[in-house]
């Protein structure tokens, strides 16, 4: 039989997806109630290899909880969590289909007093950092920090490609504005643009990622 060649991209696609029905099915079994799900205060979701000791850390597949953040259901009690990180994440969530409705997660599990702290790529710094050198000074700083990038040749705008497709994982970038308004449609109404600084000094646990440049780094509180 003649060997079968795919995309690895569309591999990628398939085992994500097969991760996401194993964690989907573990999910079932916490609500069926034949097995308990943890009861954190703090959890870091979307972990992947960013394990940070005291929370609990999530994801879709080898994390301490196997959570499929796009299925629009969390395995915790009502206002059980004081804290919540969520680093890169958001843009690979669909914004009405599957965002939205982890956001009414978060707001319904989260404490009256808790306080989510996220980042994503910033829409404006990359349309900015275009409009100034065509993303050159983007591309620098990711090289800065991960000297192993290129772009194979290619020239500097293809950069941008990257930031918004990331190989197709991405589903929406977001200003504050947007990212803001799909806050609101989950009941949370105090959004505060921040630094990375603000989050590592709130939770220096968490590891530097030096990427202020061209992430959006918000607080949200429930109660204010």
């Amino acid at each position: 039989m003649r060997k079968l060649e795919f995309d690895p991209r569309t591999v990628s696609f398939v085992e994500h997806d097969v991760a996401r029905l194993r964690a989907r099915l573990r999910q079932r079994r916490w609500a069926r109630g034949t097995r308990s799900a943890p009861v954190p205060r703090g959890v870091h979701l979307g972990c992947g290899a960013r394990r940070v000791p005291g929370w609990l850390n999530c994801d879709v597949s080898g994390s301490e909880c196997d959570i499929d953040l796009a299925a629009g259901r969390l395995p915790f009690a009502d206002g059980s969590v004081d804290a919540v990180v969520m680093q890169h994440v958001v843009e690979h969530l669909e914004l009405k289909g599957q965002l939205i409705p982890l956001l009414r997660e978060l707001y319904r599990v989260c404490s009256d007093d808790a306080v989510l702290w996220l980042s994503c790529p910033d829409l404006a710094k990359v349309c900015a950092a275009y409009t100034a050198d065509r993303g050159r000074a983007l591309k620098e700083d990711r090289c800065r920090r991960w000297p192993d990038y290129s772009l194979d040749g290619a020239p500097v705008q293809q950069f941008v490609n990257d930031l918004f497709q990331a190989r197709g994982r991405h589903r929406n970038l977001f200003d504050l504005e947007l990212l803001a308004w799909a806050l609101e449609q989950a009941g949370f109404r105090s959004v505060e643009r921040i630094a990375e600084a603000d989050l590592l000094a709130a939770h220096p646990g968490f590891p530097p990622r030096h990427d202020d440049e061209q992430s959006l780094y918000v607080r949200v509180c429930k109660s204010r």
